[in-house]
């Protein structure tokens, strides 16, 4: 628990919830904790693992979706990334994730096949309702919020930020391609409390990447809260969220 400030008063709460005290600032991971799009890029490559004859059952999918999350903070990985154009760091996710869940046959034909699939597809972001109302409720209980990111595309990162209306939540925003580091490494998370005069100590992180915000945070000494709705991550010793709005009733 590092030490987290855990009140003993459980009236208000349902069995099982965890209340905590000390938080001031919190911390919001973007994509997949806020703003979602369609379709889901999972699903573009399940639907074309079944078009090929090769459909994942409900374990290799599992492994899968993991996959796509460890990928982008693997250290192992990342070495092999640089110098890659985009299309060739594309190429490569997708043959790392189809090789992984165990797709026979000629993997980087097969990878680029998926590539194209992506190219094709048209993403429609979305900012769910909840996430906005829980960001006003939040910000009228007197909480200091932040947004933190790991996109490098800072341009279209704000487009999207305007397009749902989120500043007007934050009074902090920081993305990866500002200060060229990311999530996991700690000094993103610091670079984002010092630019709030926060400490670590009374700041939440709130995330949907086990590896990169979870771990991130706590190695930053922020305690971190996870949104995993369909249960990704047994091994995450944090809150962990289903639904965005269910971070309300911990604090």
């Amino acid at each position: 628990t590092m030490g987290y400030n855990v009140t003993d008063e459980r009236d208000a709460q349902k069995p099982g919830e965890v209340l905590i005290e000390s938080v001031r600032t919190i911390l919001f991971d973007f994509d997949g904790t806020l703003v979602f799009h369609k379709p889901d890029s999972f699903d573009i490559v399940s639907d074309f693992c079944s078009d090929i004859g090769q459909p994942l059952d409900e374990e290799t999918a599992r492994r899968g979706r993991r996959m796509r999350h460890e990928y982008f903070v693997d250290p192992a990985i990342r070495s092999e990334l640089d110098g890659l154009s985009r299309d060739e760091f594309w190429d490569h996710f997708n043959r790392h994730l189809l090789e992984g869940m165990g797709i026979a046959g000629n993997l980087d034909r097969l990878a680029r096949e998926v590539s194209a699939r992506f190219a094709e597809a048209e993403m429609v972001y979305d900012c769910p309702e909840a996430g906005g109302k829980t960001l006003g409720t939040l910000q009228g209980r007197g909480y200091r919020l932040g947004l933190l990111t790991n996109r490098e595309n800072v341009d279209r990162f704000h487009d999207l930020l305007e397009q749902f209306d989120l500043p007007r939540y934050f009074s902090m925003i920081l993305a990866a391609g500002e200060v060229g580091v990311s999530k996991p490494n700690p000094c993103i998370f610091r670079a984002a409390l010092e630019r709030m005069q926060a400490s670590p100590e009374e700041a939440l992180y709130v995330g949907d990447n086990y590896w990169a915000d979870v771990l991130g945070a706590e190695a930053a000494g922020i305690r971190p809260a996870l949104l995993d709705p369909i249960g990704l991550f047994p091994e995450a010793e944090c809150i962990v969220l289903a639904a965005i709005e269910e971070l309300l009733a911990h604090l």
